[in-house]
């Protein structure tokens, strides 16, 4: 209260000898804090009352659209960088923090850090001002009121010059006094400039058109792609033919994996599905005869397989522990909507053991009848019945401890399980498998879930594709009504968001958690690129641009060689632009090239020109 007398004092004085000036509107602070969720929308409303109708209502609008992103994206949004230089050249991230906000006073601070309660501390100084003066302050009279508003502790001495450098850059007609409304378009603008830097970091453009394969010695369409280490490709055919290909989509080995037993056989094994285990340099086949197929990587030499299944497996995954190698899982999604987990804590031990069995069709063949009466094989099994048609696409993950299975069941699209039982199961499942004689057997019948071991997500049309983004904790599902959703993992009532785009049903899914990106592609070949946080496309590539316009039979992310793969019989490869010696915490200032460049000593800023404007 002393502090705002003695403003009173000092405007008294200034007044009688310059007049009195018109008062500003004493709009009610509280009213207005109660219906804003962020400060620039506080920052908006406050500097519009100058400004004609149509640019009031236009920027009321823009305020509105700021306050819906931040109020339904379910993670909490991320800056851009948190170095010290960055601070140093944002003057706005470098506001002292909140009193109660526990974070260090030398810190940057990501958007958001001025809270409402302080600008409403400042605005009662700014209208003290205006009921003793002509409601403005001068430059020592703004540092006192940061002081009042943000402690004395936090204004420290870097953060003093910082704020003078911030009523500086308000004064921009060196008046050498700031008016409440000055200060709130400051904000506007400089988060509104802030949104746009974002936007174009968040650009996301592709190499077109893609680089298609020619003379691939794939039959028939692809049923998997994958991607090793190094950024190279492995594709699988349904005829069986594996290849490998270079980062420039050169072919480096081929071989038909299925040529083994042509002999004795009419018709080649139909593969449904493959996966490499990486680790254990094995590729492992689903076959359409209930088998489990493994090979050496290397050299493409048979090593063992799994027979009689209970139902032919469409999709397959193997994860292993990435601090114990050894340690895997292996899931099964059969046409029966059930998916079979094997569980085992040393795969080599389980290698060796199916390794021993006899030859069928040029394999060690060991069949699952075999794996569950041997109970010192160190391989646990559950078969769950999820859902009402085939698995349409499964996966595990590790940080929920749970796997995804798709369906196109509306009643089940997509279910998240656990891998083992809340209740010991496994001895009663041994059990019913050996039944009486002249009844049907069932070596490991499929069970249902307890309600507490999953949780059911249902859309009319079912779910096509779906992935987890680790980063900020969300699922995403595409389905045939040409939607993708994002879904909390808890909450299975309703999804958190809706994204429309695709006009043909999508088929395909992937989350790029270390980017915050999501990519979608619909039976269009339509590639749509959207933000995780944000809910908005990126950027969308049609067939007509990338020119792998024929049916896609699969489809693949690859993060290491950043790239989308298509596939059919040929593989088409669409890279994205990755930009050229520019670091990851730096954000485009032009659209066009830049022309010049000088340095201001008064701000203490490098000011850089463009061909269309200065930034």
């Amino acid at each position: 209260m002393a502090l705002q007398t003695q403003y009173s004092r000092s405007r008294s004085a200034r007044n009688r000898s310059t007049g009195n000036q018109k008062k500003g509107s004493g709009t009610d602070l509280h009213e207005m804090s109660r219906n804003k969720t962020s400060v620039t929308e506080f920052a908006a409303e406050h500097s519009l009352r100058a400004k004609s109708e149509v640019g009031v209502e236009q920027a009321r609008r823009e305020a509105k659209g700021d306050g819906r992103k931040q109020a339904w994206a379910p993670p909490k949004r991320q800056g851009l960088s948190s170095n010290s230089a960055r601070s140093q050249r944002d003057p706005l991230r470098t506001l002292p923090p909140h009193p109660s906000s526990g974070a260090s006073s030398s810190g940057t601070k990501s958007r958001g850090a001025v809270h409402l309660e302080q600008l409403d501390k400042l605005r009662e100084i700014f209208d003290e001002a205006t009921r003793s003066g002509d409601g403005k302050l001068d430059e020592e009279e703004f540092l006192r009121a940061c002081r009042n508003v943000f402690g004395e502790e936090a204004m420290s001495t870097t953060h003093e010059e910082q704020m003078r450098t911030v009523f500086k850059k308000i004064d921009n007609l060196s008046n050498d006094t700031i008016s409440w409304d000055d200060f709130c378009s400051f904000l506007y603008l400089e988060y509104h400039e802030r949104d746009s830097a974002e936007a174009r970091a968040k650009k996301v453009d592709f190499h077109t058109p893609a680089i298609i394969t020619k003379g691939s010695p794939h039959h028939g369409s692809v049923c998997a792609v994958q991607h090793t280490s190094d950024g190279g490709l492995v594709t699988c055919s349904e005829e069986g033919t594996v290849c490998f290909w270079s980062q420039e989509l050169e072919l480096k080995r081929t071989k038909p994996l299925t040529e083994i037993d042509v002999k004795q056989r009419e018709k080649p094994k139909w593969i449904s599905d493959m996966v490499l285990s990486l680790p254990h340099k094995k590729i492992i086949l689903a076959t359409g005869d209930c088998e489990l197929q493994f090979f050496e990587m290397v050299n493409f030499e048979p090593y063992c397989q799994l027979s009689r299944l209970e139902s032919i497996p469409l999709k397959i995954v193997c994860w292993h522990d990435p601090e114990d190698e050894v340690k895997t899982v292996i899931l099964l999604g059969d046409k029966d909507g059930a998916v079979t987990v094997m569980i085992t804590d040393n795969i080599l031990n389980a290698f060796t053991d199916w390794k021993s069995g006899p030859k069928l069709e040029g394999l060690p063949t060991y069949s699952l009848y075999k794996l569950l009466s041997n109970s010192e094989s160190g391989v646990k099994c559950y078969r769950w019945k999820l859902h009402s048609s085939w698995v349409t696409e499964l996966h595990y993950f590790p940080k929920l401890l749970m796997f995804g299975s798709c369906s196109l069941d509306p009643s089940a699209s997509f279910v998240l399980g656990v891998l083992s039982p809340s209740t010991e199961v496994d001895s009663y499942l041994r059990q019913t498998s050996s039944a009486t004689r002249g009844a049907k057997r069932s070596l490991l019948p499929a069970r249902r879930f307890m309600s507490c071991d999953q949780r059911v997500f249902r859309m009319a049309k079912g779910v096509s594709s779906a992935d987890y983004c680790s980063r900020h904790n969300v699922l995403v599902t595409g389905s045939a009504d040409r939607f993708v959703r994002v879904w909390n993992p808890f909450m299975t009532s309703k999804p958190v968001g809706t994204l429309e785009g695709h006009t043909a049903p999508v088929f395909f899914v992937k989350a790029d958690s270390a980017n915050s990106r999501l990519f979608s592609i619909g039976n269009d070949n339509t590639i749509m690129v959207w933000d995780i946080l944000e809910f908005t496309c990126l950027n969308s590539v049609f067939p007509s641009v990338h020119k792998f316009s024929v049916p896609t039979q699969a489809a693949h992310y690859n993060d290491v060689g950043q790239e989308v793969v298509l596939a059919t019989d040929e593989v088409g490869v669409i890279k994205l632009v990755q930009p050229v010696g520019v670091r990851q915490d730096m954000v485009q200032t032009h659209l066009s090239p830049v022309a010049g460049v000088a340095f201001s000593p008064c701000f203490n800023h490098l000011i850089t020109a463009s061909r269309d404007g200065v930034s």
